[in-house]
Parts: structure tokens; C-alpha cells; sequence
């Protein structure tokens, strides 16, 4: 399956980790995961990493990453946040990557604790203003903890995340590389690079993702025919969604629509 972007509902989020695998994704925030009981077998851009109690995986932005396998057990504290949400840390999340995105249980320290087990305690919609206070405490106890390197000369952050707002506002019309080159005033070469480099897709895919997963989300609504929804996903016809849904889900839209009735109908 290839990498999609995640268009999430919020630009914030403190709490509780999934306690599902969520396949390979990028998103322009930064992710933050603290695991405090199970494991976790996780993909951070192209390495495998396997997370016991204690451990820390710091994901920057625009870096694919899946969450593979969880425990029954699972339990922890994820972040996604702007990079810019604490102004003192924006630079090393604009302009750096960690060698190692992974810091062992051994390597934190008793403020990190401190930290996630009182954003445990919280609701984030309820104490907004403390959690973010707490998000500080865990970047200040961990972003030391890593080592850096420069991002690659020819990925640049803002330039990444400008690319990927332009093809979420535009993806629905009849958009190119060569488009997205010109409106963004970017040679194709380093547009295509971006993306064979940093995300490990091409456009067109990346584009079929993103519409993808919209359609996923328009199923949930009963009122919305498939012939609709390919419609409203910017498909010029039902047998080009069809195909491109398969190649993304491995299913045709009929069966994951009953699928996620079902899903919905037994509540999961």
C-alpha cells in the first residue's frame, strides 16, 4: 500500500495512543509517541523499530511512518502538533532530522514521566492551556536526548509543506506535477524528488491516496451514493475509481462500503 497524507480533523492533539495499526502515512505536524505499558512495532520512514514501556519515537514532519503491530495491552501518550505550536523547538523541526528518531526507556528522564502521567489524567479539550505546558516538558526532555543531521538540500520543510497544502486545496481538479511546478514556481525536478525522496511515492499515487482516503471518509455517510462520492473525489468516472480505490485499499469501494457498514452497524 502506498503513503497517504493525513488530512487530520485538528491541528492539535494530546492524549491517548491508537489502539489500532494505522498504515503508512506523512502529515505536515510533528508526532510525538510516549509508550507507558505494551509494545509497539512501528515503520519510521524506511526502519523498523519495536517500542517497550519507557521508550520515545519523535516523528518530524513530512516522514512516513506506520503504526504496524500493537499489543492488546497497548497504552501511551501521543502528541501531533505543529512544529511551530512552541516557538523555542520550530527551528530544529523545520531545518533538522534525527539520526535515531527513537530514544530507549533508559535514556529519558524522571520530567518525561512527569509529563505523561499527568496529561494521562487529562482532557485536552477541558485544559488545553496545561497540556500544551506539558508538551513543552516533553520536547524539553527529549529533542535534547537526540542527535541531527541537516535536511537534504533538496527537501525543504516549507516548501514541503507548501506542496502538500496545494494538492490538498487542489486535488480534485485536473492536477499535474507540472501544475503544482508552476503554481508553486518549483522545477519538476525537485517536486519529483521530493516526493520519490522524502515520501517514497510518486505523485500520481500520492494524489489517488489522498482522494482515496477521502472516499473512505464520504462512506460513512448513508446519503451518499458510490456514483456521488467518485464524483465528489474528483473521479471523472466510476470504473477510474474503481480501479484506483483497488489499488489503494485492495478491495473494490463496494466491499469496503459494506464493510464499514457493518463496522458501524456492530460499533466498532
Amino acid at each position: 500500500m502506498s503513503t497517504f497524507y493525513e488530512q487530520r480533523p485538528e491541528p492539535l492533539f494530546i492524549g491517548e495512543m491508537t489502539h489500532y495499526p494505522f498504515s503508512i502515512h506523512v502529515h505536515s505536524n510533528v508526532e510525538l509517541l510516549v509508550l507507558t505499558q505494551g509494545s509497539a512495532a512501528m515503520t519510521v520512514g524506511e526502519k523498523d523499530y519495536l517500542l517497550s514501556p519507557g521508550d520515545v519515537l519523535v516523528i518530524f514532519p513530512l516522514v512516513p511512518h506506520s503504526y504496524n503491530r500493537l499489543s492488546d495491552d497497548i497504552g501511551g501518550v501521543v502528541a501531533i502538533f505543529p512544529p511551530d505550536i512552541i516557538p523555542e523547538y520550530a527551528g530544529t523541526f523545520h531545518g533538522l532530522l534525527p539520526e535515531e528518531p527513537m530514544i530507549p526507556a533508559p535514556q529519558t528522564g524522571p520530567d518525561l514521566a512527569l509529563a505523561v502521567g499527568r496529561i494521562n489524567r487529562m482532557n485536552m479539550n477541558d485544559n488545553l492551556p496545561l497540556c500544551v505546558a506539558y508538551l513543552h516538558v516533553l520536547l524539553a526532555s527529549t529533542l535534547h536526548s537526540l542527535t541531527y543531521r541537516p535536511v537534504y538540500d533538496y527537501i525543504d520543510y516549507g516548501l514541503g509543506r507548501r506542496v502538500i497544502q496545494y494538492i490538498s486545496d487542489h486535488v480534485l481538479e485536473d492536477i499535474t506535477l507540472k501544475s503544482v511546478s508552476r503554481a508553486l514556481g518549483v522545477s519538476v525536478p525537485h517536486l519529483s524528488h521530493l516526493f520519490s525522496d522524502r515520501l517514497h511515492i510518486n505523485f500520481r499515487h500520492f494524489i489517488n491516496a489522498i482522494r482515496i482516503e477521502k472516499a473512505c471518509l464520504l462512506m460513512r455517510d448513508p446519503n451518499l451514493t458510490l456514483t456521488e462520492i467518485c464524483s465528489l473525489c474528483g473521479y471523472s468516472s466510476i470504473r477510474t475509481f474503481r480501479r484506483a480505490f483497488q489499488a489503494e485499499r485492495g478491495c473494490l469501494p463496494s466491499d469496503y462500503s459494506i464493510h464499514l457498514k457493518n463496522q458501524i452497524s456492530s460499533g466498532l
